[in-house]
């Protein structure tokens, strides 16, 4: 603080002039602010500070040196930051209806919540005062959207390859917004619950299709406007959270997602989704993986609700879906998997020809088209084929140095699996497991429920490294504490 004597430098008549005093005590008071504010600016172990504004009228902070007293500091939230949170959770319940609910000479609904989003995020981070400091998965993901953005120089496709940059852009955006906003597990839980509503309303829409004889594409079914192939791995990436939330909640929650089970088996088949369904036998790995930790009680919920699974699939699913999915067995052996391998071997050649840089993200389409010797599946809404693989599509688009980024992030993420709890490591290993799966039939990138659960496991690791971190800095607080920690990540009796 400035002294006394430093402080007054105006004279009796000054002081006596209407709003003099105010305003230089207001100037004064300003000086001080910059100057603690200068003092206090610090980049941490857990991000980027720098101190709120605090008048000297305002009251002391009270001396909280504890470990819990600083976690709970650290975990309030203000009503921005809820607000901003709420609107997340919005963003992660619009994703599958992106293409549903369009706005004229604007685009789809989820740009103009995302928007919000951002915007309200970057309020809140500023009211906060505190950038976390981004984990090693972050690093690499904004080194893969730097490598995209830079293949606008070389691409064979500038004008995609400039919309796709600002795409992944926008996607890394909600990452950082989902490590920001949620960096508590029950925040992260919410968001899960989010992803698992819509879902379930996903299925209710097709479902709603089937019994109208509304086909997708011939004898196949997808509601909200989805991809038969898109729709089935969003249901598949959601049975092993929609199986650990069911676990960790009870009433009508618990209940929302054993119906959310079956809808989801259900809706798979009515899609017909050769790749979906087998993502969707990982994704049943789950179950006996995590056997041994459940009770009595919750054996019989899982018995019921596989019970419910299998009627409902007997009941519903037509046996034009049945035939199709037995078609599997022969198409890996010796098939094309509808044209996929034709498209797969094309891109092959063009990495052959473009192998360190590729030929610029979201170049794929065009540039493959001239390879085929008859394009696949031409026509006004998809003018050329998708590289239908992930890893494929990387790798031509962005050659061997963004491909090493893109696998980098994925190992970057099983690695960082390693400290967490053996349950929800076992949920996201699974997790990881039926992307990997789905996506090697689909190009999925750029997909909104992609970064969205990259996200989020990077989200919950990072929980878990905070809470880490403050039990070695205060033994006593964790002692106190571990059993409630414990619990909070086993599945309740």
């Amino acid at each position: 603080m400035l002294s006394m004597t430093r402080q007054v430098h105006f004279t009796e008549a000054d002081r006596k002039r209407p709003g003099t005093w105010d305003f230089l005590a207001s100037l004064r008071r300003w000086k001080v602010f910059a100057q603690e504010g200068a003092r206090n600016f610090r980049f941490g172990p857990q991000g980027v500070f720098w101190p709120k504004v605090r008048g000297p009228w305002a009251p002391a902070r009270p001396d909280n040196t504890g470990a819990a007293d600083a976690l709970d500091r650290a975990e309030e939230s203000s009503a921005l930051g809820k607000l901003s949170f709420v609107s997340l959770c919005l963003l992660v319940f619009a994703m599958p209806w992106e293409d549903a609910i369009t706005i004229s000479d604007f685009g789809t609904s989820v740009r103009l919540i995302g928007m919000v989003t951002v915007g309200l995020g970057i309020l809140a981070i500023i009211e906060k005062g505190k950038v976390r400091r981004p984990a090693p998965g972050h690093i690499l993901m904004a080194l893969f959207v730097l490598m995209a953005t830079l293949s606008c120089l070389w691409s064979l496709y500038p004008e995609g390859t400039l919309v796709q940059s600002f795409s992944y852009v926008q996607l890394f955006a909600m990452v950082w917004l989902i490590w920001e906003l949620a960096p508590r597990v029950k925040e992260q839980m919410w968001l899960m619950r989010a992803y698992v509503l819509v879902t379930f309303i996903a299925g209710v829409d097709t479902l709603y299709l089937f019994f109208s004889h509304q086909e997708s594409v011939y004898q196949r079914y997808a509601g909200a406007k989805l991809d038969a192939n898109d729709l089935g791995l969003i249901m598949a990436l959601s049975i092993p959270m929609s199986y650990f939330l069911l676990l960790h909640n009870k009433g009508w929650m618990a209940w929302v997602c054993r119906l959310q089970l079956v809808l989801a088996g259900t809706t798979i088949l009515l899609t017909a989704s050769r790749g979906a369904t087998l993502a969707t036998l990982v994704a049943l790995s789950i179950v006996p993986l995590t056997q041994a930790r459940l009770t009595g009680r919750q054996r019989i919920a899982v018995v019921l609700t596989v019970s419910l699974l299998i009627c409902a699939a007997l009941f519903f699913v037509p046996e034009s879906s049945w035939e199709r999915l037995s078609t599997l067995p022969s198409e890996l052996e010796r098939g094309t998997l509808t044209g996929r391998t034709v498209i797969w071997s094309a891109g092959w050649e063009i990495f052959r020809v473009h192998p360190f840089l590729g030929i610029g993200a979201n170049a794929f389409r065009p540039i493959v088209s001239r390879v085929l010797a008859e394009p696949i599946r031409l026509g006004d809404r998809d003018p050329a084929p998708p590289a239908h693989n992930t890893f494929l599509s990387v790798l031509v688009e962005q050659g061997i140095f963004g491909f090493t980024l893109f696998c980098a992030l994925l190992v970057s993420l099983a690695l960082s699996l390693r400290g967490m709890p053996s349950f929800p490591k076992r949920l996201w290993m699974v997790s990881l497991a039926v992307w990997a799966v789905g996506v090697s039939s689909l190009t999925w990138e750029m997909r909104k429920p992609t970064w969205f659960f990259f996200g989020l496991i990077l989200a919950q690791c990072g929980s878990m490294a905070q809470k880490r971190l403050t039990h070695s800095r205060a033994p006593g607080f964790a002692v106190a504490q571990a059993p409630q920690l414990l619990l909070a990540h086993e599945p309740r009796p």
